[in-house]
């Protein structure tokens, strides 16, 4: 069996930064905390505990003396205001991307204009975002932005900022684009997919189809990964999506087997799935 395996699988600069920063304060300090995961990946989390990382799921929980690591997602601006209070150092594991759109939400917001996001409302990082300004409208897609552009009073004429989930798949930016710019007369637009995820989805999309399986490796709870499956799906008739390598299915009669990563994937669980 050949394994076609996509050279941009695994860990992008964002994950690859917090989760260096957070092997580096389970080191240093003596009461290490993760405020949740730092990054989407269940077999990362358990290591960093295994080093001496505790977890905490509210900034009420820390305590003085406590170092906090902020997930690479990001939070909102009160999760800050919180920990302080409580007396932790707070140390922030955001990825780069994810602060510059912190900045851009708020400063849209102090120029009276309404920020938006395309992408999952559910998602951390969406959240997160939502935290620096007062109103984030967040849309999953087209049909949301159209529903909103045709209902809410005076959307014609609102100025508004439209940003992007890092993770997003493009084809759902652009089409939701397309709508707001031709239903609104005011838009400024930050396209903030990262090009990390744009890449290793067109790879995606390009390994699948010319293989007769496809495997995507990664936690369960990752959107990327989760969108790296759907594009798989649209181009190969057999995608399995798989945590690790105790998930590999049956490929018998699979002459070429592609593989992906979500970009919290360790490599070392990559390797794991191909050896198996």
């Amino acid at each position: 069996m050949e394994v076609i395996q996509a050279k941009s699988a695994g860990f992008c600069f964002g994950v690859a930064r917090a989760v260096k920063m957070a092997q580096e304060l389970a080191k240093t300090a003596e009461r290490p905390r993760m405020l949740g995961s730092v990054i989407h990946n269940g077999h990362v989390t358990a290591e960093l505990e295994r080093q001496g990382m505790r977890t905490i799921e509210n900034p009420r929980e820390a305590r003085p003396g406590d170092s906090v690591l902020l997930r690479a997602h990001g939070v909102g601006r009160e999760v800050y205001r919180l920990l302080e209070e409580q007396g932790a150092r707070v140390v922030d594991a955001a990825c780069p991307r994810i602060t510059h759109m912190q900045r851009i939400v708020e400063e849209a917001e102090r120029e009276g204009r309404q920020p938006v996001m395309i992408g999952d409302p559910d998602h951390p990082e969406v959240r997160g975002i939502g935290g620096w300004c007062g109103s984030l409208l967040v849309f999953s897609g087209p049909e949301e932005a159209l529903s909103w552009a045709e209902n809410a009073e005076n959307a014609i004429n609102l100025p508004i900022t439209v940003v992007s989930q890092t993770t997003l798949r493009r084809e759902i930016w652009e089409s939701s684009l397309k709508i707001l710019k031709k239903q609104c007369t005011n838009v400024k637009i930050f396209d903030t997919i990262c090009d990390a995820t744009h890449t290793r989805q067109s790879e995606a999309a390009q390994i699948a189809a010319t293989v007769d399986a496809m495997v995507v490796v990664g936690d369960p709870k990752s959107a990327n990964t989760k969108h790296l499956t759907e594009i798989c799906r649209s181009r190969c008739p057999r995608v399995f999506q798989v945590e690790d390598a105790g998930g590999v299915p049956d490929l018998t009669g699979c002459a070429r087997v592609g593989l992906t990563a979500g970009a919290s994937t360790p490599a070392s669980i990559i390797k794991e799935v191909i050896k198996t």
